[in-house]
């Protein structure tokens, strides 16, 4: 059985395997780009880490257990003011998903996307955001169907 719960301190090292696997399908789909997120893993187990550390009611990470052992975890926070020049009005941003392969397809995003939907309610928040890299047509469909829209498009272009 699969359990998801508040990610504790223990969880960090499997959290940092699961985002080097996410960064390995990014880096498939786009090498250049992706290139230098080796060199940030120490940061970003920093930043996990004092994510739950701090247990904040706006921001949190989840894992997704199953007998004990991390295969799936997300981050979340809600963001006050981050579009000022837009809209006043706070996000509750969805930062990484990740999933182990073998327990995709299982409900576990539609679970992690319920408990972002919970830190929103709790904290009068009206918009769930994520962002989702545009070469990963797997995942843009997936939170499609979920019920995401687009929003703004961000576009490159490659310089000669």
């Amino acid at each position: 059985m699969i359990k998801i719960e508040e990610a504790r301190p223990q969880h960090v090292q499997a959290i940092l395997e699961l985002w080097k696997a996410l960064m390995d399908i990014h880096k498939k789909l786009d090498a250049d780009f992706f290139d230098a997120t080796d060199l940030y893993i120490e940061d970003y187990s920093y930043g996990i880490s004092e994510t739950i550390n701090a247990a904040s009611d706006e921001k949190k990470v989840f894992v997704a257990l199953h007998n004990e052992v991390v295969v799936g975890y997300v981050t979340i926070e809600v963001v006050r003011f981050s579009m000022l020049m837009y809209n006043f009005d706070p996000l509750c941003v969805i930062g990484d998903i990740m999933i182990s392969e073998p327990y995709r397809n299982k409900g576990l995003g539609k679970i992690f996307i319920e408990e972002a939907k919970k830190i929103a309610e709790k904290q009068n928040v009206k918009k769930l955001m994520l962002n989702v890299f545009g070469k990963n047509k797997t995942s843009y469909e997936y939170f499609k169907h979920l019920g995401f829209e687009d929003m703004m498009n961000q576009m490159t272009m490659q310089v000669e």
